[in-house]
């Protein structure tokens, strides 16, 4: 008992324990929804069709990923800040005032997005209207409960109950990907039912996965709220007003808020903007069709593997920073930095740089195409949009945990405007990889531009992490050459049934990465990023097989 509680508290006093675990739910989670969109994609047989699920999603993922990112993060930094504190009254008020607010918002988001379905519709596609216009007055539904589980979840967060945080994360994704795939099994396959019905099952199940979601956050919060209970119950002083406590929750949301409408433009502008470029580019209708859905769809299911890294670690960033900068402990606030941007960048850059590698395999032996070659170029360039949208949202949350909200908030502008700007001419110039230009151009003003200004703010040297960096390319190098030459003796390539290609390339991949990962722990890079002891990891080891 006591050592489950000694690891309880270590994951709470460390980010990197605390991010990782919010990146192995979220890890869980997209990994399920990789595995679903094979048998998915069948189901659906038409890139008409995977188009349009991608580009309503990626619409719904905009509008929820505002209300997701603005009070619960609110929350969680209020509640990581007042138990700090020692005020549990307070804590507990900023429960029930974010639940309150996440309600009522996601109300009124309900009623506007399905109003607004009808003219969102025929703008994305040209045809199927009719069909796309449904399928967004469906997810409308999720807009009021997703909200309100966030709610839990950013307030959970701020206690650094990361474990149940991620738990959460895979427990909707599965109940979601259970009703999903099995009622649309049933519709098409024993009913006989039009695909389309695939399709409206899909996007029905974003609520129902919800509703099941809130259902299991309020018991595990039935057996733990006590604890805050118990010090609120025991605490002689008064707690903070509730009108100044909401106007607290309304200027931490709002820069958040801000960040997540400016810094997740891009699903919007792939949605709606990219079309227009690619009409202009010469593409037929159904190659703009091949690309929008191995971009929104498949590319979106793919980079979604690395870019949970920054989602993952801003939830673990936010109430450690928010704990480290009510203790003046600058210190601390320095490794949190440090150790988050190594992480991820860590990780991320050979997930990254396999989804590039393997793109070819991995469409052909995962999901349906009327167009391999084109669907794999498309996979390959947005390989760098998922290292853009994995690096840039982790810079900008630290950028507001930090407390630097002015100029981050600038900067988006900039970057949305530069992206917004470029999207269509890069694209009529360049064909799809225009947009990736036009992604890279903007994304790295933002990504170096904010690291400057917390170099500067924090006195925080980038040295390690360049140093890391480099050492991690060299890692890279030996991938590429494993991968090379295991596909030149046969090991690789789309030769052969899809069962024998994905045999081929789990083993190209696994020794590849192998290769990758001997090569950087001889160059001591997860040693130093992770602060492992190896010599200490063995002589314990030694002890214990005494």
């Amino acid at each position: 008992m006591s050592e489950s509680i000694d690891k309880k508290s270590a994951v709470k006093k460390s980010v990197l324990l605390s991010g990782l675990i919010g990146t192995g739910g979220l890890f869980v989670s997209k990994l399920i929804g990789l595995v679903y969109a094979i048998p998915f994609s069948t189901i659906l047989g038409s890139d008409s069709y995977m188009s349009i699920y991608g580009q309503a999603y990626s619409i719904y993922s905009y509008v929820l990923t505002i209300f997701q990112s603005g009070i619960p993060f609110a929350i969680a930094t209020l509640v990581a800040r007042y138990m700090e504190l020692g005020d549990a009254k307070t804590v507990k008020l900023v429960k029930k005032l974010g639940l309150a607010i996440l309600g009522l918002t996601g109300f009124v988001g309900v009623l506007a997005f399905a109003a607004l379905s009808g003219v969102l519709a025929p703008i994305m596609v040209s045809d199927d209207i009719e069909i796309m216009a449904r399928c967004l007055q469906l997810l409308s539904l999720a807009i009021f409960f997703v909200p309100v589980l966030s709610a839990f979840r950013g307030y959970y967060q701020g206690l650094k109950e990361m474990t149940e945080y991620a738990f959460s994360q895979a427990f909707e994704q599965f109940f979601r990907v259970g009703f999903l795939l099995g009622v649309s099994c049933l519709a098409i396959y024993a009913l006989g039912m039009e695909r389309k019905w695939a399709l409206y099952i899909s996007v029905a199940s974003t609520s129902i996965a919800a509703i099941a979601a809130i259902a299991q956050f309020m018991f595990f919060d039935k057996k733990h709220r006590h604890e805050v209970d118990d010090l609120a119950n025991n605490q002689t002083q008064e707690g903070v007003d509730r009108k100044k406590l909401f106007k607290e929750i309304l200027l931490l949301a709002i820069p958040y808020m801000a960040v997540a409408i400016l810094g997740n433009i891009e699903s919007v502008y792939n949605s709606m903007v990219l079309p227009t470029g690619l009409r202009m580019h010469g593409y037929s209708t159904a190659e703009q069709s091949t690309i929008i859905s191995a971009a929104t769809y498949v590319g979106t299911k793919l980079t979604a593997i690395p870019m949970i890294l920054a989602p993952g670690f801003a939830t673990a960033i936010i109430p450690h920073i928010s704990s480290a900068l009510v203790k003046k402990d600058m210190k601390l606030v320095r490794k949190n930095v440090k150790d988050s941007l190594n992480v991820v960048l860590y990780i991320a850059t050979p997930i990254c740089f396999c989804l590039f590698l393997y793109a070819e395999p991995l469409f052909y032996t995962l999901f349906h195409t009327d167009n391999l070659v084109m669907s794999t170029a498309v996979t390959q360039w947005w390989a760098i949009e998922g290292f853009l949208g994995t690096i840039t949202p982790l810079v900008t949350n630290l950028m507001v945990a930090l407390e630097l909200k002015k100029n981050i908030i600038k900067r988006l502008i900039v970057s949305t405007i530069i992206k917004g700007a470029l999207l269509v001419p890069m694209t009529w110039l360049f064909g799809f990889p225009g947009a990736v230009y036009a992604s890279i151009i903007g994304g790295g003003y933002l990504i170096l531009f904010n690291l400057i200004e917390i170099s500067s703010v924090y006195h925080l040297s980038y040295k390690q992490t360049i140093n890391m960096l480099l050492r991690t390319f060299i890692g890279i190098v030996a991938l590429t050459c494993v991968s090379f030459i295991l596909t030149k003796v046969g090991l690789g390539g789309i030769e052969g049934s899809r069962l024998t290609c994905m045999i081929k390339m789990c083993f190209n991949g696994m020794l590849s990465v192998i290769a990758f990962l001997a090569v950087t722990i001889a160059l001591k890079v997860p040693q130093n990023i992770f602060h492992v002891n190896v010599a200490g990891l063995e002589g314990k080891f030694l002890r214990r097989g005494r």
